[in-house]
C-alpha cells in the first residue's frame, strides 16, 4: 500500500471538499483508496492510501495535467457556450432542461497505458441536493471558462513542486468556482474591491485576489458524489473525521456523522455576491460546533 499525508485547513471547506475529490480520483487511477484527516496541536493533514507504491498525490495531479477535458449533453443540438468539446452521451443525467453554460464533464487521460474518466458537473445532476456551486455560469464565465482557467495553471506547476502543500499553490487565475474562501474579497474588510480597481474607468489597476486552482478544481470531483449538509439558504454544514474510509463512505461522513470514530462538524455562512442580481455567492464565514 502507499500512503501520502498532505497539509489541510479543517476550517476551509474547499480544502475537506478537495480531500474527498483527492480520494475519489485516487480510487479511480489506483483502486482501494482510503482517507481520512488527523488534527493536532502540530497542524491538521488528510491522510490517504492506496493500492500499488506510488505516491497517490502525485498519480492525481499528473493525471489531472495530462487529461483531456469533454463537456457531456444529452441532446445533439445542445453544445457548451464557450467552446468547450461536447459530446452527446445517451442517458446522461442531467437536467430536464439544461443549459450549455451548465452541462457535466469528464476527464479523461491515461494511467499505466489505461483510459480513465472522472466525472464531474454535480451543478447538473437535475436532482433536488444542494448544488453548492457558490457560481452561476448563466450571468457569467461558464464552467468550461473556470475549469480551463484552473487547469491552466495547474499545468505550469511542476508535480514535485506541489506535492508537500498542493491546497496552498496560488495563482492569480480569473474565475474559479468559489470553492475556496480565500479567493474572494469582501470590501467592507478588505478596504477596497479589486473588481472595481480592475474594471473602473479611472486608472484600471489590474488587481487581483490570489486563487487556488488544485484546491477548487478537485473541489468539484469531490462533490460529484457527496454533499454537506444544507441547514437554510444561507448555511450549510461539513464534516470531517480522523478513520480512513473509502470514498463510498467518505462520501457520508462529509455530511454527517456515522456513528463511529471523532468527528468534527463545521458551519459556513454565505451569501450573494450581489443580492437580488442571481449572482455568483460566496462564503463569509465558518464557525466550529463543539459537542461534548
Amino acid at each position: 500500500m502507499a500512503r501520502a499525508s498532505i497539509p489541510v485547513d479543517l476550517f476551509n471547506p474547499g480544502q475537506v471538499f478537495a480531500c474527498l475529490g483527492l480520494l475519489e480520483a485516487a480510487g479511480v487511477l489506483l483502486g482501494h483508496a482510503s482517507g481520512g484527516f488527523e488534527w493536532s496541536h502540530s497542524g491538521d493533514c488528510f491522510h490517504i492510501e492506496t493500492c500499488g507504491d506510488r505516491d497517490p498525490v502525485a498519480v492525481v495531479i499528473d493525471f489531472v495535467k495530462a487529461a483531456e477535458v469533454r463537456w457531456l449533453s444529452p441532446r445533439h443540438d445542445l453544445k457548451e457556450r464557450d467552446g468547450g468539446e461536447t459530446e452527446h452521451r445517451e442517458g446522461l443525467a442531467a437536467s430536464r432542461d439544461p443549459k450549455a453554460a451548465d452541462l457535466p464533464g469528464v476527464m479523461r487521460g491515461l494511467h499505466d497505458d489505461t483510459t480513465f474518466e472522472i466525472p464531474f458537473g454535480f451543478w447538473a445532476d437535475g436532482s433536488s441536493r444542494f448544488a453548492t456551486t457558490f457560481k452561476k455560469s448563466t450571468n457569467g464565465a461558464s464552467a468550461h471558462i473556470r475549469l480551463r482557467n484552473a487547469l491552466d495553471a495547474i499545468k505550469q506547476w511542476e508535480t514535485a513542486f506541489v506535492l508537500l502543500d498542493p491546497f496552498n499553490c496560488d495563482a492569480r487565475t480569473e474565475s474559479l468556482f468559489r470553492l475556496d474562501p480565500r479567493g474572494s474579497v469582501d470590501p467592507i474588510h478588505g478596504g477596497f474591491s479589486p473588481d472595481t480597481l480592475r474594471k473602473g474607468e479611472k486608472g484600471r489597476l489590474d488587481v487581483r485576489v490570489a486563487t487556488y486552482p488544485i484546491c477548487e478544481l478537485l473541489a468539484i470531483l469531490g462533490l460529484e458524489h457527496a454533499r454537506p449538509e444544507q441547514l437554510n439558504s444561507n448555511q450549510f454544514a461539513y464534516c470531517v473525521w480522523d478513520l480512513l474510509l473509502p470514498p463510498v463512505l467518505a462520501r457520508a461522513a462529509i455530511a454527517g456523522t456515522l456513528g463511529f470514530g471523532r468527528v468534527r462538524r463545521f458551519v459556513v455562512e454565505h451569501e450573494e455576491v450581489k443580492r437580488g442580481r442571481g449572482g455568483d455567492r460566496k462564503m463569509n464565514h465558518v464557525t466550529e460546533e463543539l459537542t461534548a
